[in-house]
């Protein structure tokens, strides 16, 4: 049997290291996150935060990682992505001939371009889409198809609320409303991808499906859901368990606790809740653990990357760190 390492990572800002003109800090952290890109050794890894355009990406995999892995692009050089900060997968060159990307008009087909969206109290429907529509690479492993979605689930709330909070009074309750919207953005886009889940056992009994990525509640995570009613992305996308075929497992569910987050970040509406929080996700389908495919995810393939980050980031400067987030990876096992 041979093994396939799958990893994501959000590399926060990949987009400024493919600019000219660096300065020597930047330099630094370009060099660090080629080397930890190396220390990784993934087959296929989902990179969060990329940057926006093919041109900028070759300019990652040829150009800072030497053409070892190669960016699985749009065949229409559609990506129905906003922003500055893509998805993409970068697949080890040996393997690159085995994988496409999954048209953007085939996960609309499946599901829906854009939907309608009732925010909290309110019975006017609004028309919402993704921010950043889902990627998703497909595999041909010798006649198994196996799709690897890559998400970037994040409100754009995050880093602008922390004032408002601090003020109280009617602005912390403008924070509140505006926070609760996108959630429920947010959650409609988490169902959205479920909705393509679903789509494919309609079409295939056993599908091999991943479901990869950086899912951001936002601030205020449990506070809101404690008072407001909201279930978190995460339960929105791994599904029902009264579905329970359809029911995608987590690659870190026997993962040490202690071990078990990718960023540490201090929450300013709950400032006593553990900074240790779990961002990064990698989920699939059960026929990739129960034997009934030809890959299969064993006990213990998962785990987050401290080791590998913090041998990197341990010299470096704060400014030249490589990124806020943790990679998370999963060992596959092929029966070739």
């Amino acid at each position: 049997m041979g093994t396939l390492k799958l990893t994501s990572w959000n590399v926060e800002h990949l987009d400024r290291l493919t600019q000219n003109n660096l300065s020597a800090t930047q330099k630094k952290r370009r060099d660090a996150v080629v080397a930890e890109v190396r220390a990784l050794d993934p087959d296929f890894l989902c990179v969060l935060e990329g940057p926006k355009g093919e041109a900028a990406i070759d300019r990652v995999a040829d150009g800072l990682l030497g053409g070892d892995w190669v960016a699985v692009k749009a065949d229409d050089g559609k990506y129905a992505t906003l922003g500055t900060q893509w998805i993409w997968f970068l697949v080890r060159r040996q393997l690159a001939d085995r994988a496409s990307l999954l048209p953007v008009a085939t996960w609309d087909a499946f599901t829906r371009p854009r939907w309608p969206c009732c925010f909290w109290g309110e019975f006017e429907e609004r028309n919402h889409q993704h921010y950043r529509h889902p990627q998703v690479l497909v595999v041909d492993w010798d006649g198994l198809r196996v799709e690897f979605v890559g998400l970037h689930l994040k409100s754009k709330f995050v880093n602008q609320g922390q004032s408002m909070w601090n003020a109280g009074g009617e602005r912390r309750q403008q924070f509140i409303r505006e926070a609760l919207t996108a959630r429920i953005k947010m959650t409609t886009e988490a169902t959205n991808v479920r909705e393509y889940v679903d789509a494919k056992f309609r079409q295939v009994e056993n599908p091999a499906i991943f479901v990869l990525g950086d899912l951001n509640d936002g601030p205020g995570k449990e506070w809101l859901e404690d008072r407001f009613l909201f279930f978190d992305l995460i339960s929105n996308v791994q599904g029902d368990i009264f579905a329970a075929s359809r029911y995608l497992n987590h690659a870190l569910f026997d993962f040490p606790d202690h071990l078990r987050w990718s960023v540490f970040f201090k929450d300013f509406v709950e400032p006593e809740r553990d900074p240790h929080i779990l961002l990064d996700h990698i989920m699939f389908t059960q026929g990739l653990v129960n034997g009934s495919l030809p890959w299969q995810i064993e006990s213990r393939a998962g785990k987050v990357e401290h080791e590998i980050h913090d041998l990197i980031n341990a010299p470096l400067p704060s400014s030249a760190k490589t990124s806020d987030h943790k990679p998370v990876s999963v060992a596959i096992k092929t029966a070739d």
